[in-house]
């Protein structure tokens, strides 16, 4: 019986590492705003390494024609298909934490970001994973 359980142990162990490393690559998400009247193209570019429950990388964003924001990814945590980070960006209002949580489904990552201390559920967001060239 311990046996058993060992080796069952074990393979959940695996499968849950299976799974956190599917995060690992280049993910792109695409939405449109209304600023000031005009229609604006939001993209975001997310860059995702996992080692075990840790998440690491990037998130790059681009409002319209501006050039890309680069952010790292702090507090990155990731278990089973579930993920979470924060990111933080200097803005000419002060600094700017976004909290992001979600879940990898195949060839997406599915969830919200939301401002740090802000209130609400956040904003829905859909990412497409970038196919390694």
């Amino acid at each position: 019986m311990k046996t058993c359980l060992s080796i069952l142990t074990v393979l959940l162990v695996a499968a849950g590492l299976a799974v956190a490393g599917q995060i690992d690559g280049k993910w792109v998400s695409e939405r449109t705003m209304n600023r000031g009247g005009e229609e604006v193209t939001v993209r975001q570019t997310f860059d995702l390494k996992s080692d075990g429950s840790k998440l690491t990388g990037t998130v790059s964003m681009q409002f319209g024609q501006m050039e890309p924001r680069t952010m790292e990814i702090q507090e990155g945590k990731i278990e089973g298909n579930k993920f979470s980070f924060k990111t933080v960006m200097e803005t000419p209002n002060g600094t700017m934490t976004s909290v992001y949580e979600g879940t990898v489904e195949g060839d997406m990552l599915k969830g919200t970001s939301r401002r740090e201390g802000g209130q609400g559920q956040g904003r829905p967001f859909e990412a497409k994973r970038v196919p390694a060239s």
